[in-house]
């Protein structure tokens, strides 16, 4: 039976993006912690490395080729680096994700959030309470993961080159991830935009998300997906030139 991996992002933990559709799902999924995230212990020296690594794990240990959904911007990024580096994986999703956002946007976002925390008392506790007390030296490693390349952001030529299906689902709410959608489509991913939601779509619309997810899933076990219907015309007709 197909599965599915979750994978959650930065500014979150696994309850805050996965919680919502939790009894929803039909199908099999397993849920993976972040090292360094909420109470997932101590922040490693290379958080990426060691969540791919996490994922990666996961993933071999499902009886058949999951599909790997990774939500937010580092989830989305370890979904599909996690994916490449277990091999054995039908397809991805990755939410709440633009291909044309750049390292240096990222790296202003999570700056962003240490100022903000600085300056506001219950800004600081509540990032404590949902992403335990070392959220601020999970978003230094992070940043310098951004500065020195061990994380990299997926971009449009890797969604070119990918060599399994991706679903790329966003919200509608948020200007930049809903432009996102006809660029991903074009390079070859399916796509969806949920009417009403924002960054977090399982969290605004688990229904929608869930139903979503699942009917790609099924997809890719019928071989239906854009991936695949690609493939399918780039095929030579008879199975080869003739000479």
């Amino acid at each position: 039976m197909s599965s599915a991996v979750l994978v959650h992002g930065l500014m979150g933990t696994a309850a805050a993006h996965n919680g919502a559709p939790r009894a929803r799902w039909s199908i099999p999924t397993v849920e993976v912690g972040l090292p360094g995230h909420g109470r997932e212990g101590a922040v490693p020296a290379h958080p990426v490395r060691a969540a791919v690594d996490r994922v990666a794990e996961a993933v071999l240990a499902r009886p058949e080729p999951p599909v790997v959904v990774g939500l937010s911007y580092l989830g989305a990024a370890i979904a599909l680096r996690a994916a490449d580096a277990a091999g054995r994986v039908s397809g991805v999703v990755m939410s709440g994700y633009s291909f044309l956002v750049t390292p240096a946007t990222i790296e202003r976002w999570l700056q962003g959030f240490t100022r903000m925390a600085a300056r506001q008392g219950p800004t600081a506790e509540h990032f404590a309470r949902l992403h335990g007390d070392g959220w601020e030296r999970l978003l230094s490693a992070t940043v310098d993961e951004l500065a020195d390349g061990c994380l990299r952001l997926p971009d449009l030529d890797d969604l070119r080159g990918t060599d399994r299906p991706v679903l790329l689902v966003n919200g509608a709410l948020l200007e930049n991830e809903r432009l996102a959608v006809q660029p991903a489509a074009e390079c070859g991913a399916d796509v969806a935009v949920v009417a009403g939601a924002g960054h977090v779509v399982p969290q605004d619309s688990p229904a929608v998300f869930v139903a979503t997810v699942e009917e790609f899933v099924g997809r890719v076990a019928d071989g239906r997906t854009v991936f695949h219907e690609r493939r399918r015309t780039a095929a030579p007709v008879g199975g080869g030139a003739h000479a």
